[in-house]
């Protein structure tokens, strides 16, 4: 588990204020994101994807210490 959030910066053009990784376990990341209006909290396990504002991500790695997020526009 991490012991503190994560911030990850994201372009303004996605209107996300704040988005944050604030846990991981074995089997999946625990991801917060905010904006003008909006609060998400989603747990995705590896493989998994999640979207927000047009900003999407998918869990490439989780366990071992080492969580890999790959972050694209949504089409």
């Amino acid at each position: 588990m991490t012991k503190q959030p994560t911030r990850i910066p994201v372009d303004s053009r996605f209107g996300i204020g704040s988005l944050e990784v604030t846990s991981t376990s074995a089997r999946s990341v625990v991801v917060q994101a905010s904006g003008r209006g909006m609060f998400l909290t989603t747990s995705v396990g590896e493989g998994g994807t999640g979207s927000l504002n047009g900003l999407s991500f998918r869990v490439a790695q989780v366990g071992d210490g080492k969580t890999v997020l790959d972050f694209f526009p949504a089409k």
